[in-house]
């Protein structure tokens, strides 16, 4: 049944999923940085630059970055086909949210991956 629902007869089911999973997935990342703060707990810009610098650790803030964006892209896109009916200005919309999305991405890699450790 739920294989099913995840088929090309009910889109709407594989965003939902994908928004439920995104959201777990954040949530889970969100208790190894607070756990990791704890652990390490930086009190000035050289700690916080040391607890960002092991690779694994920036990819898994790139993967709570990638699901972020995901999840509020598909929310803003589901926005923007139930209230703005005018499909000319629905695309403009949505090309601007792409880029401020796209450029949330790239400036996340910059600072993550830009740093001199």
């Amino acid at each position: 049944m739920l294989i099913e629902l995840l088929t090309a007869k009910y889109p709407g089911m594989r965003r939902w999923l994908t928004q439920r999973l995104c959201a777990l997935s954040m949530a889970l990342v969100l208790v190894l940085f607070l756990i990791r703060m704890l652990w390490l707990s930086p009190q000035n810009y050289q700690d916080w630059v040391a607890m960002f610098a092991p690779l694994w650790w920036r990819w898994l803030v790139v993967w709570f970055f990638v699901c972020m964006l995901l999840h509020a892209w598909l929310g803003v896109r589901d926005v923007l086909r139930d209230y703005v009916p005018h499909l000319p200005s629905r695309g403009v919309l949505q090309a601007l949210v792409d880029i401020a999305v796209l450029g949330n991405a790239l400036a996340v890699l910059w600072i993550l991956f830009g740093m001199n450790v």
